[in-house]
């Protein structure tokens, strides 16, 4: 074990800190700028630990997301646990998510498309809409890259955590981007799969805009497909087809043009009937008028009333909170 021990030496200015080789820590995997340990030893609270160290984002969007990360206490975010102060390297602490949600469906899909449980996907929206009521409110800050690949999941659906603050805002009273806040900034969201359609649009950035991302990352675990994925692809790579057996990048340029910033539609796979909950839930979230869209609050709440019924195997013929079931306009 002598191999193994963590080394006393204090960090020097010019010197790479790195986590020491450890039989009790293996790696889960890389976000952009990530990397993602979890601990094994069982007499200690169970860890994953993200180096962050290398590539984009940015120094500025590093420091930013460490001072947030600090500033959280809430069990749904993943939560701070050591850093370098003499350099850009740190790592952060989440305690006993073991995995990404987009890593389970990537898997899910290696199995014969496993689907992933009605149930299952109403955690991940009541804990990451929990989170993001506590963000929102509590801090006053947009995340503004909710997706897949930022969300750890523990156990079988256990708990979920949210993660990578690089692209996070501050908002005003109302819930809206403040430029006053962010000085120079611009907001820092990028334009992708998961975008709502007032950042592809370049319109007003809210609260509600990481409601959008969250309801197609919803889509996203029910279909085990990336939003608006190119006909034929599964893991998020274009295919070919018949119309375009190449690809060509304009053709794909105008094929994402045409529908990033829209909800898209569900697949024939996916059981109405028994994804009922989920799908209202998506519906909700991902009106085209933010103002018609559910708060963080609303939205946890709503799905942690549904979890309560699909556990009692209750109908339910309306919820408070204004739900429109299955509203497919």
């Amino acid at each position: 074990m002598t191999d193994f021990e963590t080394p006393v030496n204090k960090v020097q200015a010019n010197e790479k800190f790195t986590i020491p080789p450890s039989p009790f820590l293996f790696k889960l995997g890389f976000e952009t700028d990530v990397e993602l340990y979890r601990s094994r030893r069982a007499i200690l609270a169970p860890s994953a630990f993200r180096s962050m160290s290398k590539g984009k984002p940015n120094k500025e969007c590093k420091r930013a997301e460490k001072e947030i990360v600090q500033r959280v206490s809430h069990p749904n975010i993943a939560g701070f646990c050591m850093s370098s102060k003499r350099s850009m390297t740190r790592y952060l602490a989440t305690k006993g998510c073991a995995q990404f949600l987009g890593e389970m469906i990537e898997r899910k899909i290696e199995n014969n498309y496993e689907q992933i449980l009605p149930k299952q996907i109403l955690k991940v929206a009541a804990d990451v809409a929990g989170a993001l009521d506590y963000l929102h409110t509590k801090l006053q800050l947009l995340h503004g890259d909710i997706r897949s690949y930022n969300i750890l999941v523990e156990g079988n659906f256990d708990k979920c955590e949210l993660c990578d603050f690089t692209s996070a805002a501050p908002l005003d009273g109302n819930g809206v981007f403040d430029k006053e806040k962010a000085g120079l900034a611009v907001y820092p969201g990028i334009k992708s799969r998961w975008s709502a359609p007032e950042v592809i649009r370049e319109g007003e950035v809210s609260s509600k805009t990481d409601i959008w991302s969250l309801g197609l990352t919803l889509w996203e675990t029910m279909t085990l497909v990336p939003p608006h994925a190119v006909p034929g692809c599964t893991a998020g790579a274009p295919a070919h087809d018949a119309e375009d057996p190449h690809h060509t990048f304009g053709t794909l340029k105008n094929y994402y043009t045409a529908r990033y910033g829209t909800r898209p539609a569900v697949p024939v796979n996916v059981s109405e009937t028994q994804y009922m909950h989920a799908l209202t839930l998506f519906y909700w979230s991902t009106e085209s008028a933010a103002a018609r869209r559910p708060s963080a609050r609303q939205l946890c709440r709503a799905a942690q009333d549904m979890l309560t019924h699909l556990h009692y195997g209750l109908w339910f013929p309306h919820l408070s909170y204004g739900v429109p079931l299955c509203l497919k306009s």
